[in-house]
């Protein structure tokens, strides 16, 4: 097993690894991080930061926000042609039950007529 230690100080020049291997351990130049942390006689200014350089200007975050505006009024009318379709087939779906219940008590009518016919007329022939 390799066991590795990295040194950190505040301003580091070498970093030494430490390896189970004694033949192995050689000196490594480090590379200095900056704007890593801040020391106490130095002061971190803002435009320095990684987030003041990544900051959009305003015209970029204009004309974002007036693309995301276009897109999202037409996902609204997208979302109120697909509102319009499904109250559409809902009505027409509870048309077709109304029309299915309309035939089914027409024939149930009709069969009842002739069922009631036939009975009758045969009691007359008896």
């Amino acid at each position: 097993m390799a066991a590795v230690s990295i040194s950190v100080q505040a301003a580091p020049t070498v970093t030494t690894i430490d390896v189970a291997d004694p033949a192995i351990t050689t000196p490594v130049p480090a590379q200095p991080i900056p704007n890593a942390q801040p020391t106490k006689n130095s002061v971190m200014n803002i435009s320095d930061t990684l987030a003041a350089q990544l900051q959009p200007s305003e015209k970029a975050l204009s004309d974002a926000n007036q693309q995301l505006l276009s897109r999202n009024a037409q996902l609204q009318r997208e979302l109120n042609d697909l509102q319009t379709q499904v109250n559409v087939l809902v009505y027409e779906s509870k048309g077709q039950i109304f029309l299915y219940g309309a035939f089914t008590v027409l024939i149930s009518l009709l069969v009842g007529i002739f069922v009631s016919w036939l009975v009758f007329v045969r009691r007359e022939r008896w």
